[in-house]
C-alpha cells in the first residue's frame, strides 16, 4: 500500500469520527472526545501519553491506526447512547 493511500486510511477514522459529532457544538465535541480518551485509558490501562494523537511520534503504525480505530468505536457508541438518551426525554 503506498504511503498516500495510508494517510487517507489514517486520516479517514478521525475524520468520521469527527463528523459523527459534527452535531455538537465544539466545546461538547471536545468534551466527548476526552471522555473517550478517558475510556481507552481505562479499559486498556494506558496512560493519556500513549494515546498517539496526545503523544504523536511516539507510536509504531500499526499501535497508531489500531486506536484510532478504538477511539472511532468508542465514539460510535458513545454517539449511539447520546442519541438514545435524547429521543427517550
Amino acid at each position: 500500500m503506498s504511503k498516500k493511500l495510508k494517510q487517507s486510511n489514517d486520516n479517514q477514522s478521525h475524520d468520521n469520527l469527527i463528523q459523527l459529532l459534527s452535531i455538537q457544538t465544539p466545546d461538547e465535541r471536545q468534551k466527548l472526545l476526552q471522555n473517550i480518551d478517558g475510556i481507552l485509558c481505562n479499559i486498556l490501562d494506558l496512560e493519556p501519553n500513549d494515546l498517539p494523537w496526545l503523544n504523536p511520534n511516539k507510536h509504531e503504525e500499526k499501535w497508531e491506526k489500531l486506536m484510532k480505530n478504538l477511539r472511532l468505536i468508542i465514539g460510535k457508541i458513545e454517539y449511539e447512547s447520546m442519541q438514545k438518551e435524547r429521543t427517550v426525554h
